[in-house]
């Protein structure tokens, strides 16, 4: 049986070209943040990892993953631009990225994340949903300083558009991984839709933004923006991997998505392949009224037994193919293509624990 570490929380370095505009990201979101003055935006810059819970700032902020502004920038570099004019599509999306860790935590009941304890586990889930509306509400701000760049008003509108349609769909996806945890019978199509949603729209939209800053036609955003709808649904099944074998982007403990019967990647391809009585098995760990840590492990060794880990593996390597496939419409520099293959790679296909 493989055991489960709970306890770990550590966030893995992301590859190069994401981490290259990291200072500029967080200087933006410092400016955005430094407009306001009351308590409420200690809670916001506790989550963005700047505060301690006594909202005293870090002389060492806590490190984050900033994934999404990160290919923002990256879009819009290998398009051919400076990356500094994405620089608030990139804290726009990184932000209403940050609003949905802060609503899933209340979900989830997740009490710890990336080695903190949740903003809702410290002032309370009334509190942190103010916090999280905030941090939803300062994204669609920050597209608006796209003004501050000359931008054409029709520009920002459409911006503003992409966000919003993305942070709707991620709310859908949301949704229907809520209802999946009360269900056996979904499939890995049913499954790939879900993640497509959840995951690969706001992965899409930074990608798609970012080509918006660099001025592409709508056809090289459009295909920047597939590209990344697919990242996201590899990304998704990996993170489900890391999450019972490995070091999870999110900093989520280990185990915790078996303990709150989420409907996983390797979950739901045993639930659809496995014989019946394996089926049965796994159905009555998964439809206990409350799993303890001992379930957890019991569920990890089924999977296990099935091969689970390598079928979500396969699984990755086909979606990564076919996302990397679509930068060939994307008419990118050759670096830049280059620097989007070797990110897409990591995020997808990254090893677990042995």
């Amino acid at each position: 049986m493989q055991s489960i570490d709970r306890t770990t929380g550590h966030i893995p370095d992301l590859p190069q070209p994401i981490q290259r505009g990291a200072a500029a990201v967080e200087n933006t979101l410092r400016g955005l943040l430094a407009q306001h003055d009351m308590p409420l935006y200690n809670l916001m810059e506790y989550q963005l990892g700047w505060r301690d819970e006594q909202g005293v700032p870090l002389d060492f902020p806590a490190p984050q993953a900033r994934l999404h502004a990160g290919l923002c920038l990256l879009a819009c570099q290998a398009a051919g631009a400076d990356p500094a004019q994405a620089l608030p599509s990139a804290a726009a999306v990184e932000l209403i990225y940050q609003f949905s860790q802060v609503h899933q935590d209340i979900q989830d009941g997740s009490q710890h994340r990336a080695d903190r304890s949740t903003v809702w586990w410290i002032w309370g889930p009334a509190q942190a949903i103010n916090a999280g509306d905030g941090l939803h509400a300062l994204g669609r701000l920050a597209i608006i300083e796209l003004g501050q760049q000359d931008r054409l008003s029709e520009d920002i509108l459409e911006s503003l558009h992409t966000l919003d349609a993305a942070s709707l769909r991620m709310c859908e996806g949301l949704h229907q991984d809520l209802v999946f945890r009360e269900r056996v019978d979904i499939t890995t199509d049913s499954y790939i839709r879900m993640a497509r949603d959840r995951t690969g729209a706001l992965i899409g939209a930074a990608l798609e933004l970012g080509a918006a800053a660099a001025g592409c036609n709508p056809a090289i955003a459009q295909a920047l923006r597939v590209f990344g709808e697919e990242l996201g649904v590899a990304l998704q099944i990996q993170e489900d991997i890391q999450m019972l074998w490995g070091t999870p982007i999110s900093g989520k403990p280990l185990g915790t998505d078996i303990m709150n019967k989420k409907k996983s990647y390797p979950v739901v391809n045993v639930l659809e392949q496995a014989p019946v009585a394996l089926k049965r098995e796994l159905g009555t760990l998964l439809f206990q009224r409350v799993l303890e840590p001992t379930d957890v492990e019991k569920v990890a060794a089924l999977l296990h037994a099935q091969d689970a880990r390598a079928s979500a593996q396969d699984a990755t390597q086909r979606l990564l193919d076919s996302a990397v496939g679509r930068l060939d419409d994307a008419n990118l520099n050759t670096n830049g293509r280059a620097e989007l293959e070797e990110t897409a790679r990591w995020l997808a296909l990254r090893p677990a624990n042995p």
